[in-house]
């Protein structure tokens, strides 16, 4: 009979207890895969990569040659030197590696049982408060070095003995120098990532199902209502660079104290941009609001209070309001502001019946709102 979660948290604590791990270099809509029985984090730095594994009671055979001595063989197998079984999962387990070399080696930074991290369902941040009643796990904190910053990263979940499937079900979300690079989704077969190291918003998985949601630097909105349209745009500075200097140059952050002048430049810029129409004639809007925005994996709000922001991330969102004595036959907004880098915009007309989205392009840079109301 195969032992209880407790049981083999309690042998990891006595065998942890008893001797330190070895280390072989030297001898994160609802997403049901956050919720899955294995979660796995994966920071990538210019130094490294850092992986955060939770390892479900189900799961533990997979992880089997990363656990201690007692729990490897209170799960059925015959005793085996660890430093063999601990090579044995770098190299056939889960099986990473930089610009297709051979499977990188890492160390064991921890491994001790804990209360899984339960997560919003909708953003997949942890929740501020968690449940005394959640699950047991078992915790691997792992870590890689590279001398060279390398141009892609592997990464291969625990397979079945045929190679063709997944031992497990894994959810993962992998962060570049703090970008999530992709929403929590399944690792389901070997999938690589193309590292932009000048700017980590730009990292892609190769598979387009392992995309994050919110993955456009750039979006522009129209709202229609009765009395007022407004014109939303959604940018980080940091792409705003290719059309205004904002001083960004060499910098990792943006301080507070730098952030309202760089909002009110940004307005001047944009104020002249984007011109709208409605009815077939050129209206002048004013500034209704400017404001820093968080976009978490799936939701977006205000920052505020202000705070410091990593250049990579920090992204602002500026509403134009053009007021109208009632609703219009036509609206149109002329996008001209297109780079090697940004060559399709996210964007949606809306009014009362709901959205309507559509891509601007440099061949069809036009967002139109017709009235079917």
């Amino acid at each position: 009979m195969k032992p209880s979660i407790q049981q083999l948290i309690l042998i990891c604590l006595l065998s942890a207890a008893m001797a330190p791990l070895s280390a072989l270099g030297d001898a994160m809509m609802v997403s049901k895969a956050m919720t899955a029985s294995t979660t796995a984090e994966f920071f990538v730095d210019r130094q490294g990569m850092r992986v955060e594994i939770e390892v479900g009671a189900r799961d533990l055979d997979a992880f089997r040659n990363v656990m201690p001595d007692g729990v490897y063989e209170k799960l059925g197998h015959e005793p085996r030197p660890a430093a063999d079984r601990l090579r044995t999962f770098f190299e056939k387990d889960l099986v990473i590696r930089a610009d297709d070399s051979a499977p990188l080696v890492g160390r064991v930074l921890q491994l001790t049982p804990r209360k899984r991290i339960r997560r919003d369902e909708i953003t997949g941040e942890p929740l501020s408060v968690q449940p005394e009643d959640a699950e047991n796990v078992i915790f691997i904190e792992l870590s890689y070095s590279w001398s060279e910053r390398p141009s892609s990263i592997s990464i291969r979940p625990p397979m079945r003995e045929d190679a063709r499937m997944p031992a497990v079900s894994v959810g993962f979300v992998l962060y570049h120098c703090g970008v999530p690079v992709n929403d929590f989704r399944y690792l389901a077969a070997e999938s690589t990532v193309d590292l932009d190291w000048s700017d980590p918003w730009y990292s892609r998985f190769r598979n387009k199902n392992l995309r994050r949601q919110y993955d456009a630097p750039l979006s522009v909105f129209l709202y229609v209502e009765s009395f007022e349209v407004r014109k939303e745009i959604i940018i980080r500075p940091k792409d705003l660079q290719h059309w205004i200097d904002l001083g960004l140059e060499g910098k990792e952050t943006i301080p507070v104290e730098d952030q309202e002048a760089m909002k009110q430049r940004v307005v001047e810029f944009l104020s002249k941009r984007g011109p709208v129409s409605i009815n077939g004639q050129p209206i002048v809007g004013s500034l209704d609001r400017i404001h820093f925005v968080r976009r978490s994996l799936r939701t977006t709000g205000v920052v505020d209070p202000p705070e410091e922001l990593d250049v990579n991330t920090a992204t602002l969102g500026v509403i134009f309001v053009y007021p109208i004595k009632a609703l219009p036959q036509e609206v149109t907004v002329d996008w001209d502001l297109f780079s090697p880098r940004i060559q399709k915009i996210p964007a949606a007309a809306t009014d009362e019946a709901g959205g309507m989205p559509a891509t601007l392009t440099p061949e069809d840079p036009q967002l139109r709102w017709q009235n079917f109301l």
